[in-house]
């Protein structure tokens, strides 16, 4: 089982987030749903590996969050809320939101007992992944966004008023492609590591 624990970063100087943080994983597939455990902190157990995935990316875009991702049992049956589950994924996701604290810039550590080497592949390919996203441009995202939404380049051009010239280049410069072939080899560690 894939647990995380999500806490936000300098919450006690900032607005709670936790509510935006919320909606955005509401469309992520889940064994039990990400809710609010504590003050600032959010807790869920994503589906399989690459919704996972998912709910990391959403993380690490926000930027405003440092996660823990713990992987291994549950005790069964499971609980109607994650805040009643118990088990080691539980307290490993403790444990690697722990060192996310002090782990940086893109604050996100996995933790498993009992795939310690499959758990650090995968918070190191975590800490490209990362790195690629936060240093991404809201311009940047804001093309990568609209290419998402379209049909074609073309169309998303379009749709921002450039030229698809200027679609291919910020596409280029964001570094889309690498982050995103990253991502089946991320899945698969995941999955070693829940194996």
């Amino acid at each position: 089982m894939f647990a995380l624990t999500i806490d936000q970063h300098r919450s006690r100087s900032g607005r709670d987030l936790v509510p935006e943080l919320l909606a955005a994983l509401s469309g992520v597939r889940t064994v039990l749903p990400f809710e609010r455990t504590v003050g600032d902190e959010v807790q869920g157990l994503p589906a399989d590996a690459a919704t996972t995935v998912e709910a990391l990316l959403i993380v690490l875009r926000d930027g405003h969050w440092q996660a823990g991702l713990g992987i291994g049992p549950l005790e069964r049956p499971l609980p109607a809320s994650v805040r009643a589950a118990r088990g080691p994924a539980l307290l490993d996701a403790r444990a690697a939101v722990e060192r996310a604290k002090g782990a940086g810039p893109v604050h996100v550590c996995v933790t498993s007992a009992s795939a310690p080497v499959a758990a650090a592949q995968a918070e190191a390919l975590i800490g490209l992944i990362g790195t690629l996203v936060l240093r991404r441009t809201d311009a940047q995202w804001a093309v990568v966004d609209a290419v998402d939404a379209a049909p074609t380049q073309r169309a998303a051009a379009e749709a921002l008023g450039v030229s698809p010239q200027n679609v291919s280049q910020t596409l280029a410069a964001s570094a889309i492609a690498v982050e995103r072939a990253g991502y089946p080899v991320l899945v698969r560690l995941l999955e070693e590591a829940d194996a």
